[in-house]
Parts: structure tokens; sequence; C-alpha cells
């Protein structure tokens, strides 16, 4: 079934196998292997793998792997990529795949294989002419690829827009006669610095890169073409046949004519008539999928009087995170931190930026502000949780030599000594914020800044929380040795981490970070914390999907189901969590005409919910209650035996084509393209509990429902709306409830419901006296 690629690309392949057996050595290809039944022995480079079932992994160019299937009844799709296939949308020399299911079972994989599904369908039973159709599902499934598993090199990440420029216009003109000083002129910049910028950049100077790219596509002639060999050089930008002859004999070492007759391509069919072994597999699989896939259920039978009562952690709202300190003298700042506090009542306010001579004076010790600031924390409940050496621009505490630095946090001790007592100073929290844990340098700094600042708290007074840092997780970040090693020297109370689907160090003081597309991103970081043998509190002090403040899912039901599942995940795992951010008028926005601009806050710049806020609430029901289960979609509690409150949502995680897009200029009309559509019929048996008349309430959050966006939406995303229209908006934007009452007979208790994409719910079920 390999012929369809032979039009797009001759050097790569795709087939289907029932019994495989490959060996590669310094691969020159990409290969793509997803065993779609049975079991596969696997190895990478002295690495062993077992593939199972639904197993994908991409091995890269240069590596070496052997596989082979375990019996007859397997079934491997087999994609070998060429570099010449990747190249006509990628810089090949700058990117690699982290694809491996085995390794990295948490990776969003299944929109990948639904697509390799759709394309083995096409190819095996769909007319066997080589259709637009067939070609456009292996483009997408290049396109899948590359938005979900790319990875850059060093090189890659830092490429700056006009490398791409270049790149781009190379290969669109490599057959013309192209020179270094016309390019130079298309990107502003004189010859002789181009010449530099392009060796530094890709690595080899443009003559050499220009004549690769022209080999590549006198290559795919050479195979594909009946040309002349003197037609292929001309086409292909080599004005001499003499010099093509001479290149191509020196990087294949054959002549042009040579490697034409030893590579010519053999004339296959996508799967001969006598051979169905292959069609009756696939069918057999698509056949056992399709009984999988036919309604979406979900389904809970608990028996309540098995399970253990225990208290529920309130991690949630331990941390409402607030912003620079100086943002807190905005009375309608402060009004959104009343709502915040009225409906949600977090334990700590975080604030930083305490310590700026904008804030404190050039002398460090004006205080009217900062006790302004303070004031306003304790009038709404909220103990005060100091983030010190937390990156504002250029600004942070540790850049203040020591000896001032020491004597401005003395004196700061003691001014919150002097006007709020011991008693209450010593349940504030000091948090000192690193900046790159993987940078040795600054972990030094740290380290002594971090013992000078807690040395003099600790000296004033003893028994207040210190800790830190904020520490941003890697991949390459040996945690355990971090922590116990490069800080051993520094006593911690607790430590705080930040969480974001970033794949590198650069979250938040850099735009060209890398996206992580895996959906259980939290989850799978909190348990790598949990590895490291401690006994000190941990705390996620920043989590979210994004650190865009003008990524407009920010504002979507998708946020809602996301902090649902989200919470579910990882409530129970941790001591405390603070969800970035309280509001967005903590942030500055170009965008501030708008009703939503993409901030980070549960409440929009005018006040009003989002899903975000919405999704908030309904953990906020479960306070004082004991928790029961829970599951992946799921969380039970109860109040006293009387009443049940399930807390469940229909998360969908956005495609490949998000993935793809600039998170910072999405458009409000291509939000509902993110997300494939799909409903769920669940059903809840709870059984053993006592009979008698229930009263049952469901709160559902779905399309027009707690949906702030999309009540917008039909206002045609007006951006100037009255002060009626925000009121009329702001009633509108509720939760669907519905309610009956419920005869238990048989001491067991059915709720059915009905789940649309990002819904998510809280269910109350009450025993009526």
């Amino acid at each position: 079934m390999s012929e369809i690629i032979s039009y797009l690309d001759t050097q790569s392949t795709i087939q289907l196998m029932t019994k495989a057996c490959l060996v590669q050595k310094n691969l020159r290809t990409t290969d793509l292997l997803y065993l779609m039944k049975g079991k596969a022995e696997l190895k990478i480079d002295e690495v062993d793998y077992e593939m199972r079932a639904d197993d994908i992994v991409i091995i890269n160019k240069s590596e070496s792997y052997q596989l082979v299937t375990s019996d007859e009844n397997s079934l491997l799709f087999y994609f070998s990529i060429s570099d010449f296939l990747l190249s006509q949308a990628l810089e090949t020399g700058v990117i690699s795949f982290n694809c491996n299911s085995i390794k990295e079972p948490g990776k969003n994989y299944q929109s990948t294989r639904e697509l390799i599904i759709e394309i083995v369908d096409l190819l095996l039973f769909e007319n066997e002419r080589t259709n637009f159709l067939q070609i456009s599902k292996v483009y997408r499934l290049m396109n899948e690829l590359s938005s979900l598993f790319i990875e850059y090199s060093s090189l890659g990440i830092h490429q700056d827009k006009r490398i791409q420029q270049i790149t781009r216009f190379i290969k669109e003109r490599y057959y013309d006669n192209i020179t270094s000083a016309e390019l130079a002129e298309q990107v502003h910049m004189d010859t002789a610095y181009f010449s530099k910028f392009f060796k530094k950049n890709l690595g080899t100077n443009f003559k050499d890169y220009l004549s690769h790219i022209r080999m590549q596509y006198a290559v795919r002639d050479l195979l594909e073409t009946d040309k002349s060999i003197t037609r292929i050089a001309i086409d292909n930008g080599f004005f001499s046949v003499n010099g093509f002859n001479k290149k191509f004999k020196d990087q294949f070492q054959l002549t042009p004519s040579q490697y034409r007759s030893q590579n010519e391509p053999q004339k296959a069919t996508l799967v001969a008539e006598s051979d169905q072994k292959v069609k009756h597999a696939f069918s057999n699989f698509k056949e056992k999928q399709l009984k999988e896939d036919t309604a979406k259920k979900s389904y809970l039978n608990l028996d309540i009087e098995g399970l253990e009562p225990t208290p529920i952690k309130e991690t949630w709202s331990k941390i409402l995170n607030i912003g620079e300190a100086e943002i807190v003298l905005s009375s309608n700042l402060r009004h959104h931190l009343l709502i915040l506090q009225r409906d949600l009542c977090f334990e700590y306010g975080r604030v930083w930026g305490v310590f700026t001579k904008s804030f404190l004076g050039d002398s460090l010790n004006i205080y009217e502000k900062v006790d302004e600031v303070l004031d306003s924390l304790l009038e709404l409940g909220l103990t005060p949780w100091l983030s010190l050496n937390k990156l504002i621009g250029t600004f942070k505490e540790s850049n203040y030599p020591d000896a001032e630095w020491e004597e401005a946090s003395k004196k700061f001790c003691r001014h919150i000594l002097n006007r709020y007592g011991r008693k209450e100073v010593e349940t504030w929290v000091i948090e000192i914020v690193a900046s790159d844990p993987e940078d040795k340098n600054l972990v030094d700094r740290y380290r002594q800044f971090y013992q000078i600042t807690s040395k003099i708290f600790r000296g004033l007074v003893p028994k207040i929380t210190i800790g830190g840092g904020s520490f941003v997780l890697s991949n390459k970040l040996d945690l355990a040795d971090f922590l116990h090693n490069d800080l051993a020297d520094c006593s911690f109370d607790f430590y705080s981490f930040v969480l974001f689907p970033y794949s590198n160090r650069m979250v938040r003081e850099k735009r060209n970070y890398q996206r992580i597309t895996e959906p259980d991103f939290l989850l799978s970081k909190v348990k790598k914390i949990k590895e490291v043998p401690s006994s000190k509190p941990v705390f996620i002090s920043e989590w979210s999907n994004t650190v865009s403040r003008s990524n407009l899912l920010n504002d979507h039901l998708y946020k809602g189901a996301f902090i649902v599942k989200s919470i579910i995940d990882i409530f129970d795992q941790v001591e405390g969590l603070g969800y970035w951010l309280g509001t967005d008028l903590a942030q500055k926005t170009s965008k501030s005409s708008s009703l939503l601009s993409g901030g980070n806050g549960l409440l929009t710049r005018s006040g009003l919910f989002k899903p975000a806020m919405h999704a908030m609430k309904l953990f906020d029901q479960l306070k004082g209650l004991r928790f029961l289960y829970k599951d992946e979609e799921r969380l039970v509690c109860t109040l006293d035996g009387e009443e049940l409150f399930v807390l469940g949502h229909h998360y969908i995680h956005p495609n490949s084509l998000y993935f793809l897009k600039d998170e910072a200029h999405l458009k409000k009309t291509e939000l509902t393209n993110f997300f494939e559509t799909e409903e769920v019929e669940e059903e809840l048996l709870f059984s053993n509990i006592p009979n008698g008349n229930y009263e049952l309430r469901i709160f559902s959050c779905l399309d027009n429902h707690g949906d702030l966006f999309g009540l917008w939406q039909k206002f045609n995303f007006n951006k100037h709306l009255r002060s009626s229209d925000l009121d009329y908006l702001d009633k509108k934007n509720t939760h669907l409830l519905t309610l009956e009452e419920v005869n238990v007979t048989k001491n067991r208790l059915v709720v059915k419901k009905h789940l649309t994409s990002n819904e998510f719910y809280s269910i109350n079920i009450k025993r009526r006296q």
C-alpha cells in the first residue's frame, strides 16, 4: 500500500503489515510506527521497549532501531518519512520528534491514531487511483506530527524570522541564479554581515546550503520523471551539467544515471487482490473499534456504604494570585478582590514587587503604600503571601547590593511587627523566587540571596513561614539533586512550583517557548515532584494552561472544564494551589476596550464572571465536606451522610490546529475549530443509600450557560457595550439549574446526564426529612 506516497515523495514509504521485522541502522529517514494490534519488541539505540496495541513511536533520523512483532495477528502501520518531504514545510536541520507513547503515555496521541486509521481506510478500500483526498490526509498527518511532537534544537528555538524568510525564499527560487547579495537585500543586511549571519544560524555557508536544496529537488526529478540528466541539472539550478555530475558523485558515490537505475521505483499496487490478509486484519480492527466507540458512555457504580469519608483538602482556595503590590492601590482592583473573597474565600493573598523603589522610595523605608496594600489584604480576610525576587520588567530584589538589601529588609520587618503585631505577622508567608534552576550561576546567587533574606526574617520573626522558590520544572532538571544538594544549605519551610505547559525554562521571560500538547501535563509534573523524598509541604503557586495574557481560550468555556479537570487531578496531592490569575485588571493589555481580551483572570476587567470563575465557584460548594471518591472525570463528596455532591466535567483537549496557532493572536470566530464535538451519556449509580425522597439539583456550565464568551458572541462581539448591556450579560451569565424529586425504594439511585463538549457541572443530592 505504498503507491500513494510516491506522488508526494519516492523516498518515503507507507505500509501496513500483519507481521513485521524491521532493522534500521543510522536511519536516513524519520520513521513513524503505530501498532494497531498485537505486541512487538522494539529496540532504539540499545534501549528496549515493549510495544502494545495503540502505541505510537517516532524514530528520528540517525537513530538505529529494530522491531519484531510477536505474532501474525499483529497489525503495524509504518510510515518512513524522508527529509525531502519534511523540508517542504520544516527546517529539517533543527528539528526532531518527541513521540513515544511507551515512554510518555500522557501525551495527546488519540488524534494522530484516528488520522492514521482514516489514511489506511482510504488506501485499502477507496478507489485504487491516487486521489486528492488521500494526498490531503497524508499531509494532515504530517501537520499533526509537526504540531504535536516537534522539538527544536537550541539553534531552532532561537532562530529569528529572518532565517525563516531566507530559507523560504531559497526553496521558492532555488532553480534561479540567486545570489547572497540578492538575499541580503531581502532581509535588509549588507552582504558581508549576511554571510556571517547565514553561517552562524544555519551551520553552513550560503553556497553549500543552496547546492544542498538544489540536489534534493534534482534527486526527486531523477527518480520520479523521465527527464534527461541535462534537463534535470538545468531545471534545478545547476547551470553546468559537468558540475552537477561532479557534485552528485561526490555526494552519492554514483553518477546520476547509475543512481537512477539502481533506485528505479518499482511499480506497486495498494494491495494485491489476491492478498486479502491485510484487508481482513484491518477490517477486524475497525469493527472492534466501532463497537468501543459507538455511543460514548460514562458509567460510575458507587457503593456509598463501602466508602470511608475523609475531610477534603481545600487546596484550590489556598492562594489568590493578585499581582504587583502597586495595583492593589487601585479601587477597581480592590472591588474585584472583594468579589473574589465573597464568592471563593481564599486563605492567602499573593503579591509581589513590594520592595521596588517606586513603591518604597529611594531609601526603601517609606511605607505608606505598603501599609495600604497590607491593610487591604487583611480587611478582606487574606493572609499576606509576599513573593520576593519575582521578576517585574528588569527588577528583582536580589539585584540590590547585599548591604542595602539587608538594611531594607530589617527595617521592613521591624515596621510590620510594630504596625501589625507579632501574632499577626507570624501567620504570613515569605516566598523567595528562583530564576532558573538549571543555571548554576543563578542558583549560586539565589542560594546566597535566600540565606541572607531568611536569616533576617527568621531572626526578627522566628515563626514566620519562609520558602520558595516558584521553581520551574523542565525535563532536564534533576529535582532531587537540585533540592537536596544545590539548595542543601537553605532552610525551606515549604517548596513552591510554577506549572505551565511549556517545554523549556523560558516561561515568562521570553516569548519563544514551545507549548506542550499533553492533556495531563499538570498531573504528570505533580507526580514528578512527589517522587522526590521530602517532608516539606508543596504548593503550586502558579498554574494554568497558558501564560499569555491575550489568549482567548482564557475566556472560553474550555477554561472552566480545564480548571475542573486539573483540580480534580491534583487537589489532594499538594498543600495548596494558586490559579493564575485573580482578575484581568492585574494585567496590562492593548485590548482593554473589549469585553473579553484573553486575560488570565477569573474575572473580566469589568468584573464579570468567566467560565473559569464559575468552575471555581463549583469547588467552593465542596468546602467543609468529606471526600468519598474521585476518578479522571468526577469527584464525589458527602455532608453528614445526608447529602452527596458530585463535581464533574467532559473535558475536550484542544486539537493540533490550536497548537499551530500563535496563542496570543487567536481570532474570536475560530475557537470552535480547536475542539472536536463529542457528547457523552453519563450514568451514575449510587447503591446502599437510605430509601426516601431526595432532591436532585444539577448546576451545569455549557454553551450559553455560565458561558460569557458565548453570550458576547450573540452581541456580535461588539466592543462598544453600554452599562445596561453589561448588566444584562451579568444577569444572563449563570449556570443552568435543573431540579427534580426522586423516590429511592431499593437503596439505589440512578442519575443520568447528557454532557456536551467542555461542559462541567455539580450535582447535589439531598435527602428530604
